[in-house]
Protein backbone atom coordinates (compact mmCIF):
# COMPACT_ATOMS: atom_id res chain seq x y z
CA UNK A 1 0.00 0.00 0.00
CA UNK A 2 1.28 3.41 -0.87
CA UNK A 3 -0.65 6.54 -0.19
CA UNK A 4 1.01 9.89 -1.51
CA UNK A 5 -0.08 11.58 0.84
CA UNK A 6 3.35 13.41 1.84
CA UNK A 7 4.18 15.39 -0.87
CA UNK A 8 1.57 18.02 0.57
CA UNK A 9 3.50 19.27 2.60
CA UNK A 10 3.20 22.96 3.07
CA UNK A 11 6.28 23.78 5.31
CA UNK A 12 9.86 22.48 4.87
CA UNK A 13 12.80 22.29 7.12
CA UNK A 14 14.47 25.11 5.73
CA UNK A 15 11.97 27.43 7.14
CA UNK A 16 12.23 25.81 10.29
CA UNK A 17 15.49 26.54 10.70
CA UNK A 18 15.75 30.31 9.95
CA UNK A 19 14.44 30.77 13.78
CA UNK A 20 14.40 27.48 15.68
CA UNK A 21 17.28 25.10 16.62
CA UNK A 22 16.47 21.37 18.21
CA UNK A 23 18.65 19.92 20.68
CA UNK A 24 20.06 16.59 20.47
CA UNK A 25 19.58 14.20 23.76
CA UNK A 26 18.93 10.56 25.03
CA UNK A 27 15.84 11.37 27.08
CA UNK A 28 12.98 9.13 27.15
CA UNK A 29 9.70 8.19 28.74
CA UNK A 30 10.06 4.36 30.06
CA UNK A 31 7.18 2.21 29.15
CA UNK A 32 5.39 4.51 26.52
CA UNK A 33 6.33 5.04 22.49
CA UNK A 34 7.14 8.81 23.27
CA UNK A 35 9.58 10.89 21.14
CA UNK A 36 10.63 14.12 23.43
CA UNK A 37 11.80 16.97 21.19
CA UNK A 38 13.49 19.91 22.90
CA UNK A 39 13.28 23.03 20.22
CA UNK A 40 14.91 26.57 21.31
CA UNK A 41 14.58 30.09 19.59
CA UNK A 42 17.89 30.85 17.89
CA UNK A 43 19.17 34.38 18.32
CA UNK A 44 19.76 37.23 16.37
CA UNK A 45 23.08 38.93 15.69
CA UNK A 46 22.08 41.75 18.76
CA UNK A 47 21.68 38.48 20.71
CA UNK A 48 17.74 38.42 21.08
CA UNK A 49 15.61 35.22 21.03
CA UNK A 50 13.90 35.17 17.58
CA UNK A 51 9.93 35.88 19.04
CA UNK A 52 9.28 38.26 16.72
CA UNK A 53 10.34 36.56 13.76
CA UNK A 54 9.30 33.13 14.44
CA UNK A 55 5.65 35.03 14.79
CA UNK A 56 6.32 36.78 10.95
CA UNK A 57 7.52 33.81 9.59
CA UNK A 58 4.71 32.01 10.93
CA UNK A 59 2.10 34.59 9.41
CA UNK A 60 4.27 33.73 5.95
CA UNK A 61 2.09 30.17 6.29
CA UNK A 62 -1.62 31.07 7.00
CA UNK A 63 -3.17 30.43 3.66
CA UNK A 64 -1.20 27.05 3.87
CA UNK A 65 -2.87 26.76 7.50
CA UNK A 66 -6.55 28.35 6.64
CA UNK A 67 -7.83 27.32 3.15
CA UNK A 68 -7.95 24.13 1.49
CA UNK A 69 -5.88 23.74 -1.39
CA UNK A 70 -9.34 22.24 -2.95
CA UNK A 71 -10.65 25.85 -2.38
CA UNK A 72 -8.10 27.97 -4.03
CA UNK A 73 -5.74 27.52 -7.11
CA UNK A 74 -2.42 25.74 -7.46
CA UNK A 75 -0.36 28.70 -8.76
CA UNK A 76 -1.30 31.81 -6.95
CA UNK A 77 -1.54 35.31 -8.79
CA UNK A 78 -1.00 38.36 -6.64
CA UNK A 79 -3.94 39.52 -6.30
CA UNK A 80 -5.20 35.40 -5.44
CA UNK A 81 -2.86 35.50 -2.68
CA UNK A 82 -3.69 39.36 -1.63
CA UNK A 83 -7.32 37.87 -1.55
CA UNK A 84 -6.53 34.95 0.30
CA UNK A 85 -4.31 36.39 2.81
CA UNK A 86 -7.18 38.77 3.77
CA UNK A 87 -9.95 35.69 4.32
CA UNK A 88 -7.59 34.08 6.02
CA UNK A 89 -6.58 36.56 8.49
CA UNK A 90 -10.77 37.30 8.76
CA UNK A 91 -10.40 33.63 10.76
CA UNK A 92 -8.76 34.42 13.29
CA UNK A 93 -9.70 35.99 16.98
CA UNK A 94 -8.26 39.20 16.71
CA UNK A 95 -8.73 40.00 20.45
CA UNK A 96 -8.00 43.58 22.14
CA UNK A 97 -4.06 43.43 23.91
CA UNK A 98 -2.08 45.24 25.55
CA UNK A 99 0.05 45.30 28.94
CA UNK A 100 -3.15 44.40 31.04
CA UNK A 101 -5.26 42.32 28.41
CA UNK A 102 -2.60 39.51 27.36
CA UNK A 103 -4.17 37.38 24.44
CA UNK A 104 -4.71 34.03 25.95
CA UNK A 105 -6.38 32.32 22.74
CA UNK A 106 -4.77 29.48 21.56
CA UNK A 107 -4.79 30.42 17.75
CA UNK A 108 -0.89 31.15 17.98
CA UNK A 109 0.31 27.78 19.13
CA UNK A 110 -2.05 26.15 17.17
CA UNK A 111 -0.28 27.59 14.04
CA UNK A 112 2.97 26.74 15.43
CA UNK A 113 2.08 23.25 16.02
CA UNK A 114 1.03 22.87 12.25
CA UNK A 115 4.69 24.82 11.26
CA UNK A 116 6.64 21.78 13.80
CA UNK A 117 4.19 18.62 12.57
CA UNK A 118 5.12 19.68 8.83
CA UNK A 119 8.67 21.04 9.61
CA UNK A 120 9.88 18.04 11.85
CA UNK A 121 7.67 14.97 11.23
CA UNK A 122 6.73 15.96 7.75
CA UNK A 123 2.91 15.02 8.42
CA UNK A 124 1.49 17.46 5.73
CA UNK A 125 -2.25 18.56 7.62
CA UNK A 126 -5.43 16.50 6.42
CA UNK A 127 -7.96 19.25 7.62
CA UNK A 128 -8.50 23.02 7.36
CA UNK A 129 -10.41 23.27 10.60
CA UNK A 130 -10.03 27.28 10.95
CA UNK A 131 -12.13 27.06 7.27
CA UNK A 132 -14.65 25.66 9.04
CA UNK A 133 -15.86 28.29 11.52
CA UNK A 134 -18.87 29.84 11.43
CA UNK A 135 -18.00 32.43 13.52
CA UNK A 136 -14.19 33.80 13.82
CA UNK A 137 -14.69 34.26 17.14
CA UNK A 138 -15.32 30.32 17.26
CA UNK A 139 -13.16 28.08 19.21
CA UNK A 140 -12.12 25.31 16.61
CA UNK A 141 -13.91 21.88 18.34
CA UNK A 142 -11.72 18.20 18.76
CA UNK A 143 -7.73 18.78 18.46
CA UNK A 144 -6.12 21.14 17.12
CA UNK A 145 -5.15 19.53 14.20
CA UNK A 146 -5.30 16.75 12.08
CA UNK A 147 -2.08 15.50 9.99
CA UNK A 148 -0.80 12.47 8.43
CA UNK A 149 1.50 10.70 6.21
CA UNK A 150 2.40 7.74 5.01
CA UNK A 151 5.11 5.40 7.30
CA UNK A 152 7.37 3.49 4.36
CA UNK A 153 9.23 1.33 6.60
CA UNK A 154 6.33 -0.05 8.44
CA UNK A 155 3.67 0.16 5.08
CA UNK A 156 1.07 2.34 7.12
CA UNK A 157 -0.52 5.79 7.61
CA UNK A 158 0.50 7.85 10.76
CA UNK A 159 -2.02 10.26 11.80
CA UNK A 160 -1.11 13.06 14.19
CA UNK A 161 -3.78 14.56 16.22
CA UNK A 162 -2.47 18.02 17.78
CA UNK A 163 -2.58 19.32 21.36
CA UNK A 164 -0.95 22.62 21.70
CA UNK A 165 -0.63 24.68 25.16
CA UNK A 166 1.23 27.87 25.60
CA UNK A 167 1.62 28.38 29.33
CA UNK A 168 3.45 30.19 31.42
CA UNK A 169 4.37 27.19 33.84
CA UNK A 170 5.49 23.72 31.96
CA UNK A 171 4.06 21.62 34.63
CA UNK A 172 0.63 23.06 33.29
CA UNK A 173 1.06 22.87 30.15
CA UNK A 174 2.22 19.23 30.29
CA UNK A 175 -1.14 18.35 32.62
CA UNK A 176 -3.17 20.14 30.58
CA UNK A 177 -2.05 18.64 27.30
CA UNK A 178 -2.83 15.10 28.86
CA UNK A 179 -6.04 16.10 30.13
CA UNK A 180 -6.94 17.33 26.62
CA UNK A 181 -5.76 14.02 25.53
CA UNK A 182 -7.38 12.12 27.96
CA UNK A 183 -10.77 14.01 27.15
CA UNK A 184 -10.36 13.17 23.94
CA UNK A 185 -10.87 9.64 24.51
CA UNK A 186 -13.28 9.55 26.98
CA UNK A 187 -15.94 11.72 25.20
CA UNK A 188 -14.84 9.52 21.82
CA UNK A 189 -13.77 12.21 19.73
CA UNK A 190 -11.71 10.18 17.24
CA UNK A 191 -14.59 9.01 15.30
CA UNK A 192 -15.74 12.66 14.98
CA UNK A 193 -12.09 13.38 14.08
CA UNK A 194 -11.58 11.02 11.39
CA UNK A 195 -15.09 11.62 9.87
CA UNK A 196 -14.16 15.61 9.54
CA UNK A 197 -11.41 13.80 7.03
CA UNK A 198 -13.83 12.04 5.02
CA UNK A 199 -15.82 14.78 4.73
CA UNK A 200 -13.43 17.83 5.04
CA UNK A 201 -10.39 16.44 3.48
CA UNK A 202 -8.19 19.34 2.49
CA UNK A 203 -7.05 18.78 -1.11
CA UNK A 204 -9.24 18.03 -4.35
CA UNK A 205 -7.61 14.56 -5.15
CA UNK A 206 -10.48 12.41 -5.06
CA UNK A 207 -8.31 8.80 -5.14
CA UNK A 208 -6.17 9.81 -1.97
CA UNK A 209 -9.41 10.95 0.17
CA UNK A 210 -10.68 7.30 -0.38
CA UNK A 211 -7.50 5.60 0.17
CA UNK A 212 -7.24 7.21 3.38
CA UNK A 213 -11.00 6.55 4.33
CA UNK A 214 -10.22 2.68 3.43
CA UNK A 215 -7.69 3.03 6.25
CA UNK A 216 -11.02 3.64 8.92
CA UNK A 217 -13.41 1.18 10.10
CA UNK A 218 -15.73 2.53 12.18
CA UNK A 219 -14.37 5.37 13.32
CA UNK A 220 -11.31 3.57 14.69
CA UNK A 221 -8.11 2.87 13.46
CA UNK A 222 -7.60 -0.02 10.74
CA UNK A 223 -4.88 -2.15 10.24
CA UNK A 224 -2.82 -0.09 8.14
CA UNK A 225 -3.29 3.45 10.34
CA UNK A 226 -1.31 4.16 13.70
CA UNK A 227 -2.83 6.82 16.14
CA UNK A 228 -0.43 9.16 17.55
CA UNK A 229 -0.99 12.42 19.33
CA UNK A 230 1.24 15.67 18.94
CA UNK A 231 1.73 17.64 21.68
CA UNK A 232 3.37 21.58 21.53
CA UNK A 233 4.70 22.99 24.96
CA UNK A 234 5.43 26.22 24.73
CA UNK A 235 6.21 27.95 28.40
CA UNK A 236 8.20 30.66 29.98
CA UNK A 237 11.55 30.05 30.42
CA UNK A 238 13.03 32.15 33.47
CA UNK A 239 16.83 31.46 32.45
CA UNK A 240 16.77 33.47 29.08
CA UNK A 241 17.72 36.18 31.33
CA UNK A 242 20.69 34.60 32.97
CA UNK A 243 22.40 33.46 29.46
CA UNK A 244 25.23 35.46 28.61
CA UNK A 245 27.81 35.82 25.61
CA UNK A 246 29.27 38.21 23.17
CA UNK A 247 27.63 36.65 20.24
CA UNK A 248 25.13 34.11 18.84
CA UNK A 249 27.33 31.67 18.77
CA UNK A 250 28.35 32.10 22.52
CA UNK A 251 24.84 32.40 24.04
CA UNK A 252 23.60 29.53 22.07
CA UNK A 253 26.11 27.40 23.60
CA UNK A 254 25.36 28.83 26.98
CA UNK A 255 21.67 28.31 25.99
CA UNK A 256 22.10 24.65 25.08
CA UNK A 257 23.98 23.89 28.15
CA UNK A 258 21.36 24.80 30.73
CA UNK A 259 18.41 23.32 28.60
CA UNK A 260 20.19 19.95 29.18
CA UNK A 261 19.06 20.04 32.57
CA UNK A 262 15.91 21.50 31.67
CA UNK A 263 15.05 18.60 29.23
CA UNK A 264 15.74 16.03 31.88
CA UNK A 265 13.38 18.19 34.40
CA UNK A 266 10.77 18.50 31.33
CA UNK A 267 11.01 14.50 31.09
CA UNK A 268 10.71 13.40 34.50
CA UNK A 269 8.08 15.60 34.56
CA UNK A 270 6.24 14.13 31.54
CA UNK A 271 7.02 10.41 32.97
CA UNK A 272 5.15 11.34 36.43
CA UNK A 273 1.53 12.81 34.85
CA UNK A 274 1.80 10.41 31.78
CA UNK A 275 1.93 7.45 34.38
CA UNK A 276 -1.13 8.58 35.56
CA UNK A 277 -3.23 8.03 31.96
CA UNK A 278 -4.46 4.58 30.55
CA UNK A 279 -2.32 5.40 27.49
CA UNK A 280 1.17 2.92 26.95
CA UNK A 281 -0.79 2.09 23.77
CA UNK A 282 -0.61 5.21 22.10
CA UNK A 283 2.63 7.13 20.73
CA UNK A 284 2.92 10.68 20.88
CA UNK A 285 5.23 13.28 20.03
CA UNK A 286 6.48 16.00 22.38
CA UNK A 287 7.56 19.63 21.05
CA UNK A 288 9.11 21.54 23.94
CA UNK A 289 9.44 25.42 23.40
CA UNK A 290 10.37 27.68 25.80
CA UNK A 291 9.76 31.38 25.46
CA UNK A 292 11.00 35.10 27.21
CA UNK A 293 7.19 35.04 27.33
CA UNK A 294 4.29 33.06 25.90
CA UNK A 295 2.35 36.29 26.31
CA UNK A 296 4.81 38.41 24.30
CA UNK A 297 4.53 35.38 21.35
CA UNK A 298 1.19 35.59 21.13
CA UNK A 299 0.88 39.14 20.96
CA UNK A 300 3.83 39.33 18.48
CA UNK A 301 1.97 37.09 16.51
CA UNK A 302 -1.38 39.54 16.63
CA UNK A 303 0.42 42.40 15.32
CA UNK A 304 1.67 40.08 12.45
CA UNK A 305 -1.97 39.66 12.04
CA UNK A 306 -2.75 43.20 11.93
Amino acid sequence: MTININRYLSVDKNAYDACIGCLEHEYEIEGYNTNIRLHYLKFDGNGQPMVKALANLLYEFIIDYCISSANRPAQLTARESARLTKEARKLFRHPEIDEDNPDRTGEAGELLLFFLIEAILGAPQMVSKMELKTNHKDEVKGSDGIHAKYNQEDDLVDFFFGEAKLYVDSNSAIQAALYSIDDFHSVEMLEHEFTMVTKHFKYSNEETKKALTSLIICGEPGPKARLNHACLIGYNYKDFSTIDGGNPKALTENFVSKFQEEGLRLTRTLQKKIANMNCNHLSFEFFFLPFPSVDDFRNAFNKALD
